[in-house]
């Protein structure tokens, strides 16, 4: 029996879910700038219904192939897998929570992070964003902030924060084109190499 609060967030999935289905089948192509493709995994997750989060990650994944997501989005993503008991899955939702925003996860288990010397390619990976999803971040359970704090600290995690944290900041400071170019190839690598060896059952996103 849903509660009224779930039952509010079924609702608004269901009928995302089926405006972004209809504008694919009518157009073959989505126009999202309001960012509804996200918020469909964020509301069914909070409505209790992780297995139509994870079905209609499948479908997104599939329509929305080189979209790098948003942090609500991922995080969300990872705990409805995680809640599942994919847990493969959601440790590489999570990996890609944490660098796409490098201050939600240290927020989400209590441990400050001041600002990043460092370049800030979007909004959303800036510290300020996180007052916007404030309300989100309520949902993680103790245990599964405990699984969070797990990951943050094992040594893929750390090593790919360091180094993200290295290379953005270099980005700060390149100013040539050519340069930069460097610095970012070097990271995909980096980042591609992570994912291929370490979260094997998830092909590796762009």
């Amino acid at each position: 029996m849903l509660t009224d609060e779930q039952k509010k967030y079924r609702d608004r999935a269901d009928r995302a879910r089926r405006e972004l289905f209809k504008e694919k089948e009518k157009f073959d192509v989505i126009s999202d700038g309001s960012g509804k493709r996200y918020r469909v995994c964020v509301y069914y997750v909070l409505s209790g219904a992780p297995e139509k989060a994870t079905e209609y990650l499948e479908w997104f994944e599939q329509a929305f192939a080189d979209d790098i997501g948003e942090p609500a989005f991922l995080l969300y993503a990872a705990l409805a897998h995680y809640r599942l008991g994919s847990l493969s899955t959601a440790r590489r939702y999570l990996f890609d929570s944490m660098l796409s925003n490098i201050y939600l996860l240290p927020y989400l288990l209590s441990r400050s992070m001041p600002k990043q010397d460092m370049w800030h390619s979007s909004n959303r990976a800036q510290p300020d964003y996180i007052e916007e999803i404030e309300e989100l971040l309520e949902e993680p359970t103790s245990q599964e902030r405990e699984w969070i704090s797990e990951q943050f600290d094992s040594e893929l995690f750390m090593k790919a924060r360091s180094k993200y944290i290295e290379t953005f900041h270099a980005l700060e400071h390149a100013s040539e084109l050519d340069t930069r170019r460097s610095i970012l190839g070097d990271w995909q690598d980096y980042i591609s190499a992570c994912r291929a060896n370490e979260i094997l059952p998830v092909a590796a996103r762009g």
